[in-house]
């Protein structure tokens, strides 16, 4: 067995562990997750390869005072930049090299001795970073463990990549994938890093390993358990087609959902890129070709404003439609009052802005022109929400400024938190949309998520509404009934305590035995949370939990007798519809029906059918309501003869 042996058998463990306690659709016996688990716990040891979200080594997340500040003992520099094949040429003098993704995430160095991971570094200024060991070992693919005796010491890019962003931005509060990786490694909650699902490709080894191959030291340390950056030799005979090579990084990097900006190339002969030396500011033995993607112009129509369950009011740019990559966009997220003010300056109708596609895929705003005119119809940062009212106000965080609802009772907040608390990690309710919840709020049927299970109350109400037919309202109040079996770390997870994720839900609940009445018993004793004895929930999330508990602790108690609470592992039901075996799915796009992309997944998975985040010649199905769309992923479909079909199809084959 090797590192590809372990991840893949890491990769089946954990999906079946998420299968039987979260989908309801276990995919292999308890025996035989016993076995695999052992036989990995085996191979492990034998080969002193253990990755991070090895199911045998759960590594708990904890809340830290401060991140401590580091001197590097080698520099952590960039390099050179260039936008041009022949460039890139005139740099390699001769000399083979190196291509590889330049991957758009935030640099960290592990550092290794006699095989134990002692410590991470984030890049900083080059020179001073960060410790972030702690936040590391929550990545869903760092070897905790590796096979080698010494130092060693290997630089890579921590990262999000493009899937997991659009899943966790659909509110549009992060700017690019990674903005949001930087905000985490910041936190001092590591309990956030997993659950934004965090990588780590190496891109150099720095010390540990003699081979004079760049090349092959990325191999050696692919062969010790590290995923590295899609990468591969260029001779000087292949040097007229450099453009291709870029080309092709780029495509492999869009195939594996991965961020980047461009390609790196450094020189095959470590010796001799080390003879080159550095500057102040950069390294000599490689540089970066960097892709600027192509800006549109546009005029800006106006700023609209989004709320999130929290009450944050996100900004979105309203403009003029432009096609961009094969598709019409006419709506960019500008993220925050910070990014906002800092994009558009004061911003006015009319103005015109430049807008991009980061990645290729996400909407962004490049630029705007500059204000050299008095007779404007300047947009001003609403002072009352849009939704409810009420006066907003802008708080920071994060050393960024956002606008919040003053409001409690805003019906924008309700929206988020019942969307949150149906969700496939929380109650796991199916044939619920953002759309609908929205609809049941204005008919007042919905105030709170108890009002979900009384939903049956008005079912002859729900059949006669426009978009709802008694065959979907019917599926809906099963669905609904159905997740009244749950398990406490969904009902924690649905009540969207603050700074209370999905990690910190599954800590406390097995804390509590998966029992209510423990998790009530020891919200607070002797003025303190008893859950600060857990491994990762500090006095701040304990006292979160205290806070909330006293404002609402009448709601929860109320919404808990809805629940019958499995208090050992959950059993569930499967189906023995398999209407869609043998299928594959590819997801994209935004959903009408379903809530979000898990929810279309779970019900895939539900009727025997697999998804899959890119398309090949294996995929059945690529799912897209703009069926028209010239995207990239209806360009390959269609390439591949793959069917492209919407959401009201799919459903039709289920039906």
């Amino acid at each position: 067995m090797d590192k590809f042996d372990i991840a893949q058998r890491v990769r089946l463990l954990n999906e079946a562990s998420d299968a039987y306690y979260n989908t309801g659709n276990p995919i292999m016996s308890d025996a035989e997750f016993d076995n695999k688990l052992e036989e990995l716990r085996q191979w492990e040891e034998e080969t002193g390869i253990v990755l991070s979200n090895s199911p045998t080594h759960n590594v708990g997340a904890i809340v830290l005072d401060n991140i401590k500040k580091v001197t590097h003992e080698s520099p952590m520099l960039s390099l050179a930049k260039c936008h041009s094949a022949e460039e890139v040429e005139q740099f390699a003098k001769g000399h083979t090299l190196v291509g590889s993704v330049k991957l758009d995430g935030l640099t960290c160095r592990l550092i290794y001795k006699d095989g134990e991971l002692i410590k991470a570094e984030s890049r900083g200024n080059g020179t001073i970073g960060n410790i972030i060991t702690d936040h590391v070992k929550q990545f869903l693919n760092i070897p905790l463990h590796i096979n080698k005796e010494g130092t060693y010491v290997i630089d890579g890019e921590a990262l999000i990549k493009i899937d997991d962003f659009e899943e966790l931005n659909k509110n549009g509060e992060y700017k690019t994938p990674r903005n949001l990786a930087s905000g985490t490694l910041g936190s001092l909650d590591t309990s956030v890093v997993k659950d934004r699902k965090l990588y780590w490709y190496a891109w150099e080894v720095v010390e540990g390993d003699s081979d004079n191959s760049f090349y092959k030291r990325l191999l050696n340390a692919q062969n010790l358990g590290f995923n590295v950056v899609p990468c591969y030799n260029i001779t000087i005979n292949e040097f007229n087609q450099l453009q291709t090579h870029i080309d092709n990084f780029i495509n492999i990097a869009e195939k594996e959902n991965l961020p980047q900006d461009g390609v790196v190339f450094k020189f095959e002969d470590v010796e001799y890129g080390k003879s080159l030396g550095r500057t102040t500011d950069y390294f000599n033995n490689g540089i970066a070709y960097k892709v600027y993607n192509k800006s549109v112009e546009t005029e800006l129509i106006d700023i609209e404003y989004t709320m999130g369950k929290t009450g944050i009011l996100t900004p979105t740019a309203v403009f003029k439609p432009i096609e961009i990559e094969g598709t019409i966009v006419e709506r960019a997220s500008l993220h925050n009052i910070s990014v906002m003010k800092e994009i558009m300056g004061r911003s006015w109708k009319g103005q015109h802005i430049g807008v991009f596609k980061a990645n290729l895929i996400i909407p962004q705003i490049r630029w705007s022109e500059e204000d050299n005119e008095y007779k404007k119809t300047y947009i001003h940062i609403p002072d009352k929400c849009p939704i409810c009212g009420q006066p907003t106000k802008i708080v920071k965080d994060n050393n960024s400024e956002i606008l919040v609802c003053t409001n409690d009772n805003c019906n924008g907040k309700l929206l988020g938190k019942l969307s949150h608390a149906v969700s496939r990690d929380a109650l796991n309710i199916d044939g619920f949309s953002e759309a609908s919840i929205n609809k049941f709020i204005d008919l007042g049927l919905l105030n709170s998520i108890q009002d979900i299970y009384h939903l049956s109350d008005h079912k002859k109400e729900l059949e006669s509404l426009d978009g709802f037919g008694k065959k979907s309202i019917e599926k809906l109040l099963n669905s609904i009934e159905k997740s009244r079996i749950t398990n406490l770390q969904r009902f924690l997870y649905a009540l969207s305590i603050p700074l209370v994720g999905k990690s910190a839900s599954k800590d406390i609940a097995e804390f509590c035995d998966y029992n209510f009445d423990v998790f009530v018993d020891n919200i607070q004793v002797d003025g303190k949370s008893s859950f600060t004895a857990i491994n990762g929930i500090g006095e701040t999330l304990g006292q979160s939990i205290i806070d909330y508990w006293n404002k609402n602790d009448s709601k929860i108690i109320d919404l808990s007798k809805e629940f019958i609470f499995e208090f050992k592992e959950p059993i569930w039901h499967t189906s023995n519809n398999k209407l869609l075996n043998g299928l594959i799915f590819v997801i994209t796009g935004s959903l009408e029906h379903y809530s979000n992309r898990d929810a279309l997944k779970s019900e895939i998975e539900s009727y025997g059918g697999k998804v899959s985040g890119s398309i090949s010649s294996k995929t059945s199905y690529l799912i897209n309501n703009d069926v028209n769309s010239t995207s990239s992923k209806n360009k390959k479909a269609q390439s591949l003869n793959i069917p492209i079909i919407s959401e009201d199809q799919f459903i039709s084959m289920i039906s």
